[in-house]
């Protein structure tokens, strides 16, 4: 079994994609976090107590999952219904993702090498959407431009991302 450094590093390692995994249920980043705060104590609870991880993306998504299904419980009158199968179906859809670990790690490499490419407004239109999590109307507002040019800004941005990375892993020999 891997040692507690080891295993450590490579929860952080696989952190967005966990993030990523909590977050599409849950829409909501605040949320998604304290989910993935959650999973991180459980994993580290589990370490402790000696629990031997085999695959350890696998055993931090399945207690997302539970996770994930305490938390829509406890939201029943939210008028969301989170469904058990589709639960299983985005889980396997992550597993197979999680089997080819390179182009995943290249992809990642080819995205972070476009968005560094990019003029600071644009970073920061970016950064303010999709780190901070705010609306259109309040990045408009940050930025000094109208919620339709943002709009406008935050389409072109993400197709100009697609582009960039597509082309960055053809170049390194990935279908993307």
């Amino acid at each position: 079994m891997p040692t507690t450094p080891t295993l450590t590093t490579q929860f952080l390692a696989n952190r967005h994609s966990l993030f990523a995994f909590i977050y599409g249920f849950t829409r909501n980043t605040q949320d998604a976090e304290d989910l993935f705060q959650e999973v991180w104590v459980r994993f580290s609870e589990a370490l402790e107590r000696g629990v031997e991880i085999e695959d350890q993306a696998r055993w931090c998504r399945g207690t997302a999952r539970n996770l994930v299904l305490h938390y829509w419980r406890d939201r029943m009158n939210d008028k969301v219904v989170v469904d058990q199968e589709l639960i299983d179906l985005v889980e396997l859809a992550f597993e197979e993702e999680a089997g080819d670990q390179d182009l995943v790690q290249a992809r990642q490499d080819a995205l972070a090498k476009c968005l560094q490419a990019l003029p600071d407004r644009s970073r920061e239109i970016l950064r303010l959407k999709y780190d901070e999590g705010r609306t259109a109307e309040e990045v408009a507002r940050s930025v000094s431009q109208t919620t339709a040019s943002v709009m406008m800004a935050l389409s072109r941005l993400r197709r100009a991302l697609r582009d960039c990375a597509e082309a960055r892993l053809r170049l390194v020999g990935y279908q993307a």
